[in-house]
């Protein structure tokens, strides 16, 4: 048994030649495929209501993602709705979104050099603040091995 080959319809399309002049071409395009609406007859029951529950989800999801976008635009500064009736775009609100994470990214990477930089002069400080412990404890000894010998351990003008 052999198989007839699918209908075709052919569909008019431009081509443009070499010269530039413009001819009109057949092309054929074929009656069925993804591309093609079925000509089987009326749509069942099945495929209505499956239809209708996917436009149900595509509407929610659509409609979460408009819900989301509104509080992108209540949070991100100079961001808020205009007074015209519509408010900013959405593409004009994912845009100020993004500059603004942008620079949230800058500013936390400041603050982490900031925040390192203060903890190596608290470092330094504590270990300058060890060093001067150190020379007092030092100076100390020192005075009292003066004084032992009878000379006093207090320079001139700097009584301590």
């Amino acid at each position: 048994m052999t198989v007839a080959p699918p209908p075709f319809k052919p569909s008019p399309l431009p081509l443009v030649e070499e010269g530039g002049g413009v001819a009109s071409v057949l092309r054929l395009r074929p009656l069925w495929g993804p591309h093609c609406r079925k000509l089987e007859g009326p749509r069942v029951p099945r495929d209505e209501r499956r239809r209708a529950q996917h436009n149900e989800v595509e509407r929610r999801r659509r409609d979460k993602i408009n819900n989301w976008i509104v509080q992108l635009s209540k949070i991100i500064p100079d961001c808020g709705t205009d007074n015209s009736k519509s408010g900013a775009s959405k593409g004009g609100i994912l845009s100020k979104a993004c500059d603004y994470v942008r620079e949230l990214r800058q500013s936390n990477q400041r603050l982490q050099e900031t925040l390192k930089e203060a903890e190596r002069l608290h470092m330094d400080n504590d270990l300058l603040r060890h060093q001067m412990e150190e020379l007092k404890s030092e100076n100390a000894v020192l005075r009292a091995q003066l004084q032992q010998r009878g000379l006093d351990g207090t320079p001139e003008g700097n009584p301590q």
